[in-house]
């Protein structure tokens, strides 16, 4: 979760550095893309390992 630290007292303890707003916005897509997986109970567990499969193979390929 993005945002600053703050108290009980509403007051703002730490604020959000420039560098975690940047690597957050950066991966969201990642993060967005891979909640896409379905659960490990449908299916008996079979669609959840064909897309993980999938989505390690782009991954793979876009770094390769």
């Amino acid at each position: 979760m993005l945002g600053p630290q703050i108290d009980e007292d509403n007051l703002v303890l730490e604020d959000v550095e420039p560098f975690d707003a940047f690597s957050h916005f950066l991966t969201i897509f990642w993060k967005v893309a891979f909640a896409t997986v379905p659960p490990v109970g449908v299916w008996g567990g079979k669609a959840a390992f064909a897309v993980s499969l999938a989505y390690i193979g782009a991954v793979t390929a876009v770094v390769g």
